[in-house]
């Protein structure tokens, strides 16, 4: 492809074989990537609701947003067995050991996973890491139930009023965070304020530039939004009026 070209790919979602929310683009001599899509890691057993996230997972065969996920250098491991399926496999290492890669869809998102197996020999160190984009927005219809603040994975959840899971939507290069006064608290509030407004049903990820709510940005960026926690859309409501949760 000439240098001068960019190509994008418009991925739409079908819930039978589509992306939802999707765009893929590749640039000369780097590879492909997301373009709006912000990258996620979560590892093995990292929470309940990491955990939760993960039980869900289907395996797939690979395809382009896996190759996507993992960049060139590890895409043709996407196509290797696992150590525990075949012992002379381009990833075994010393017999039992695998550096292998696995896909998998999230069959609620149908976004792609690719999950990095890591085993010494022997099998003294073993973990996964999931690699996978976070959604654009919830699924036509779904409205939240529940803001997730995951500590222990260092996540950000959202609970639709189906009872699925999702990783909080979050646009490529806009973080959120807690705890301190930085761009990802702002980025938080921001969404906060936007799901009050919206009584739930716009969690698009995606928010003004403008400066958020204070009350919900004081306590977002304070010790208290700090810890595992479970708010509620009327507990965001709360604080939207008067700065605390409770």
């Amino acid at each position: 492809m000439p240098n001068q070209h960019e190509r994008d790919l418009h991925l739409t979602y079908s819930p039978s074989r589509g992306y939802w929310h999707f765009v893929l683009y590749i640039e000369p001599h780097v590879g492909p990537g997301s373009a709006i899509n912000a990258g996620e890691i979560i590892e093995d057993s990292a929470s309940p609701y990491a955990a939760e996230w993960i039980r869900r997972l289907t395996p797939c065969d690979p395809d382009a947003l896996h190759v996507a996920l993992v960049g060139k250098e590890d895409a043709p491991r996407l196509w290797y067995p696992c150590v525990y399926d075949n012992p002379d496999s381009p990833s075994a290492v010393g017999g039992d050991g695998c550096v292998c890669w696995q896909t998998f869809h999230d069959p609620v998102t149908w976004l792609p996973v690719a999950a990095h197996h890591y085993r010494t020999v022997s099998g003294n160190i073993e973990t996964w890491r999931r690699y996978t984009y976070a959604p654009i927005a919830l699924p036509d219809g779904e409205r939240l139930s529940e803001l997730i603040i995951d500590r222990q994975a260092h996540k950000f959840w959202v609970r639709g009023d189906s009872g699925n899971l999702y990783i909080l939507p979050q646009k490529e290069g806009a973080g959120y965070g807690v705890g301190y006064g930085g761009g990802g608290p702002h980025e938080l509030a921001r969404m906060i304020e936007k799901i009050v407004e919206s009584d739930g049903h716009d969690v698009a990820a995606g928010t003004p530039s403008d400066m958020p709510n204070q009350k919900v940005f004081s306590w977002v960026s304070s010790k208290a939004a700090d810890r595992t926690q479970e708010l509620t859309l009327e507990q965001l409501k709360t604080l939207y009026r008067t700065g605390s949760v409770t």
